[in-house]
């Protein structure tokens, strides 16, 4: 694997959706796609482990729920999401016995400051999934309810990983470029879609809807909600960029020298764009943000907003006017892109934006209501025990008024049995219950307490592996997905597992340095 790993992780990723819409177009293609996506990321992990979590890495942020490749085995769908981890895990195991075995790794695990509260929680989990068979859940609900929390073994192989001098600065890379195709994947869907393509429109939709990477909606005669479940990294990234972005040394001069007017227009922009890559990244983002049309991001917006300025009115009130200005401004042109990729050629629409993002924030969907209708059983479900949980796979029966379950039910009833809820905290109190969730929140407090210990202890900045305003960036985006959390299950789902566990790693490192 080269060393830019940002390119090179970017022409990767564009190549493996270019795959996946082949594979998905020629079905008997997709076994071959599945299996050689493997292949490589064995070859990799093999020679290099962290190369394997640098594929999974960037697989999370641009698949949603994995499904770019899968395969069909009698009536499960196997996901490449989950083909990768078991390869990287195999992998992992690999390098262990080749270096000292599993008695040496034993004790650096034990070493791991979180080790007590993972190891707890994974005893939750394992009683959610036995009691669940005890109780004669269906199995093949109780396996796909189960497999998302797998996705905490990453925890065994980032350990040892993390430790290592380049790790963070070649993830880093990885992530951004992810980041970044993820953003200008938002865009082009929006302007495949708000432009009318017809040469694309049936199969680029039937594309993202078969493959699960997200969910296209028309609102207007040219406007469509994109709404990608990965986009919730973009709002993650958005608030991890937003305190960063206000320093004066965050663009400072090349020494590359001044770029002649006589010069291409492709060597300006990369300028350009080296010059203001970060502020480009966060107003970006929050352009991504807007264009899922989720109340669910909307609320963790509001909620990291609502943290920032708390921060700022107890610690830097100097700065609170300023902080408005650059937020207003990163809106505006948010705003501002969003409306030249609808616009640009111009096309006749019946809303503008404006209107639109106000019906969607006041108007009950019947996706709303839906989640309303969903309490009541929910809740009698949970009272039954409430403490230890029904275990993973448990299902309940609530009245959906979404269109498309009403149509898909015996006489139109609406009648829906799911073992997957949109409240995401009443989920984990149904499956694990009070035992578990306080287990799992306990962790979660456990990371944010000493990453906010470290934003609060700002002095001696060479003794820091990271300036303090990336540790205040990574803690609004921690409380925005707790946010999120409350329509939207990210929690137990790898995309926001993913987010802990190198999160929970991270400030161990970071306070190590401070320590030492």
């Amino acid at each position: 694997m080269p060393k830019n790993y940002f390119r090179t992780t970017l022409i990767f990723l564009i190549f493996s959706e270019l795959l996946s819409i082949f594979a998905w177009l020629l079905p008997e293609f997709n076994l071959a796609a599945f299996l050689f996506v493997l292949a490589i990321t064995l070859v990799l992990s093999l020679k290099k482990l962290e190369y394997g979590i640098l594929i999974a890495g960037g697989e999370l942020i641009i698949g949603s729920y994995g499904y770019l490749f899968s395969l069909e085995y009698g009536s499960t769908l196997i996901s490449v999401r989950l083909g990768i981890f078991m390869v990287v895990m195999f992998a992992w195991l690999c390098h262990v016995v080749k270096n000292g075995g599993l008695k040496s790794y034993w004790l650096e695990l034990k070493t791991f400051k979180f080790f007590k509260y993972y190891a707890a929680l994974a005893i939750v989990l394992v009683w959610g999934f036995v009691w669940a068979i005890i109780r004669g859940n269906d199995f093949g609900n109780v396996f796909l309810d189960f497999n998302n929390w797998l996705f905490f073994l990453y925890l065994l192989p980032l350990i040892t990983l993390s430790k290592k001098e380049n790790f963070w600065p070649d993830f880093s890379k990885v992530v951004l470029a992810a980041l970044s195709w993820l953003i200008i994947k938002t865009m082009l869907l929006l302007y495949i879609f708000s432009h009318q393509f017809i040469w694309a429109l049936p199969e680029v939709y039937l594309w993202v809807r078969d493959t699960r990477v997200g969910e296209i909606t028309m609102m207007s005669s040219n406007f469509y909600r994109i709404f990608i479940q990965s986009q919730v990294y973009a709002l993650l990234a958005f608030f991890i960029l937003l305190p960063i972005c206000h320093r004066e040394e965050s663009h400072p001069e090349r020494d590359d020298g001044a770029i002649p007017a006589h010069k291409n227009f492709a060597r300006l922009l990369r300028h350009f764009v080296a010059r203001n890559d970060k502020f480009i990244l966060l107003t970006t983002s929050l352009s991504a943000v807007i264009i899922s049309f989720s109340r669910s991001f909307w609320l963790g917006l509001a909620a990291g907003f609502g943290i920032y300025g708390l921060y700022l009115l107890l610690y830097q009130r100097k700065q609170i006017l300023r902080q408005i200005l650059k937020i207003v401004v990163i809106a505006v042109l948010s705003l501002a892109i969003i409306f030249v990729i609808i616009a640009m050629p111009p096309k006749i629409s019946g809303d503008n934006l404006g209107s639109l993002i106000s019906k969607r924030a006041t108007i009950i969907e019947a996706a709303g209501s839906s989640r309303i209708n969903m309490l009541k059983p929910l809740a009698q479900s949970i009272i039954k025990h409430p403490v230890i949980g029904s275990g993973f796979g448990t299902t309940v029966t609530y009245k959906s008024v979404d269109q498309r379950l009403l149509a898909a039910t015996a006489g139109a009833s609406g009648e829906y049995t799911t073992y997957a809820f949109e409240w995401a905290y009443l989920d984990l109190l149904l499956k694990i219950g009070l035992v578990g969730v306080f287990i799992y929140l306990l962790l979660i407090f456990k990371i944010l307490q000493i990453l906010w210990q470290n934003i609060l202890n700002k002095n001696d900045y060479e003794l820091r592996v990271t300036d303090y305003r990336l540790r205040l960036g990574i803690f609004l985006a921690f409380i925005s997905l707790l946010a999120v959390n409350i329509f939207t299950p990210y929690l137990n789902h790898p995309l926001g597992i993913g987010f802990i566990l190198i999160i929970s790693i991270f400030v161990l490192q970071d306070n190590f340095k401070i320590e030492n």
